[in-house]
């Protein structure tokens, strides 16, 4: 499985590092924009990532800008939301509102901060069987 972390505050990316380390290859970036680039890359090599785990407030360009600028990505590729990347959303604000809008742009789950072991394990587990399923 292959993971970007989209995260600009360092101890919350060495926690992620940390936990996807055990399920596979993964990328770091610092911001949205960054995160962008690298998903794009990554297309373009033909070696897509699975799953993006990206924080929404970041600067440069945060959380909702890059999966908007990713969504858009796909489409202009040929791609389905069902065949794009998923993307977990990732904050330290549990509102309602934030998580509305995340879901309805196309990220299929929402953690809040501080993030857990469990569930980055469970969100990875489904990603990896979803993936199983459509192969």
């Amino acid at each position: 499985m292959k993971i970007l972390i989209v995260e600009d505050d360092p101890t919350t990316a060495e926690i992620m590092k940390i936990v996807v380390r055990e399920h596979g290859e993964f990328r770091h970036a610092a911001n949205g924009q960054l995160g962008y680039d690298l998903y794009c890359d990554a297309y373009e090599q033909e070696e897509p990532f699975d799953l993006i785990f990206m924080d929404i407030m970041m600067p440069v360009a945060d959380g909702q800008e890059a999966l908007a600028a990713i969504r858009q990505f796909e489409e202009e590729n040929g791609l389905s939301q069902a065949e794009g990347v998923q993307v977990v959303m990732l904050s330290c604000i549990d509102d309602p509102i934030e998580v509305y809008e995340a879901l309805s742009s196309g990220a299929i789950d929402y953690l809040t901060k501080p993030i857990e072991r469990k569930k980055v394990e469970s969100v990875i587990d489904r990603v990896k069987a979803s993936k199983e399923l459509s192969h």
